[in-house]
């Protein structure tokens, strides 16, 4: 049930990422709630560890969002990824995800004829393909 969760979350926020440049913050919290209320109602918890493995995420990924490199809502969407998948399988996803992010990059540079550092493009996407073993339960 929770992969389900993190799969619907994460197509919901491809889908408006890539419709507006924009993940909207209600969807991730929504998506946290509803995880740590599963948490607490399920007798092998793991509260204490998804709220660790985000505050991690949100510790190491700040400076990118500082210097722009990454926009807050995938940021808060990488933390979102760790508490639904572990810190271990959270580095896989965001390491197939920043692949597909280049393949994607480079491809609107040569569409659109413009630099690569001006071309905008929708990471919650690249994301959500980067979990695409979570689509079968291989993690």
């Amino acid at each position: 049930m929770k992969y389900y969760m993190f799969l619907v979350t994460l197509f919901i926020c491809a889908m408006t990422d890539i419709l507006t440049y924009r993940i909207k913050n209600i969807i991730l919290f929504a998506s946290a709630a509803g995880l740590l209320i599963s948490d607490l109602l399920t007798s092998n918890s793991d509260l204490i560890s998804d709220i660790t493995a985000a505050g991690i995420v949100l510790l190491i990924l700040y400076p990118f969002y500082m210097l722009g490199l990454l926009g807050s809502g995938d940021v808060k969407l990488l933390a979102l990824t760790a508490m639904y998948t572990g810190l271990y399988s959270m580095c896989k996803i965001a390491a197939a995800g920043a692949a597909v992010s280049m393949v994607i990059a480079l491809s609107l540079c040569i569409i659109r004829r413009e630099k690569l550092i001006k071309t905008k493009y929708p990471f919650a996407f690249s994301l959500f393909m980067g979990a695409f073993p979570f689509w079968f339960n291989l993690f």
